[in-house]
């Protein structure tokens, strides 16, 4: 009995003994930890549902616009993700009205920006990009397009094929710009 007695007692002894306190600031560091990755397990589900198309969200939160993000945030920046060309892009020549070639079969495009429409047919497909600068341009006459709509852009990425020539039609506050000046804009 003495032996049950005894380990009674340093049990007693252990549990009344004072735990070591922790610090508030390893607390309060652990807690923003944590919320911020809340907040990005958040904000990477809505991307997936906006991009897929889970569920249907309310109207305040499915107006939200999570690319606009990148405007306050350039993420492309962030990473060492970006395509880099291995030679120098090619530049458009006019031939003639909107009609552009650039000696390849390659459609580039010309400044960051995100993806507004894209039409697809079996003839001849088309792309409309919004560059950050606040011009709309749209590429014509193209056999292929690589993009989807809602997609982020950068400059001389490759948007798809065309076959003879381009059309590339630049638009600034609702009037036809030309090429020259959309890329100064």
């Amino acid at each position: 009995m003495n032996d049950i007695d005894a380990l009674h007692r340093r049990i007693r002894q252990r549990r009344t003994k004072e735990k070591p306190r922790e610090h508030r600031l390893a607390r309060l560091l652990y807690h923003i930890v944590m919320l911020v990755m809340g907040m990005c397990v958040l904000t990477l589900a809505l991307l997936l549902n906006q991009k897929l198309e889970l569920v249907s969200l309310p109207a305040a939160v499915g107006d939200f616009r999570l690319q606009d993000l990148g405007s306050w945030l350039p993420f492309e920046n962030w990473f060492s993700l970006q395509e880099e060309a291995v030679s120098a892009t090619p530049s458009y020549a006019l031939l003639k009205d909107n009609q552009y070639s650039n000696g390849s079969n390659m459609v580039y495009n010309l400044q960051h920006g995100v993806v507004l429409h894209v039409e697809k047919s079996k003839a001849k497909s088309s792309i409309t990009i919004r560059q950050d600068n606040g011009v709309v341009v749209t590429y014509g006459n193209m056999v292929e397009v690589h993009l989807k709509k809602d997609e982020r852009v950068l400059k001389d990425k490759v948007l798809g094929t065309y076959e003879g020539y381009l059309t590339i039609q630049p638009v600034k506050d609702h009037k036809n710009v030309s090429l020259h000046e959309a890329l100064e804009v």
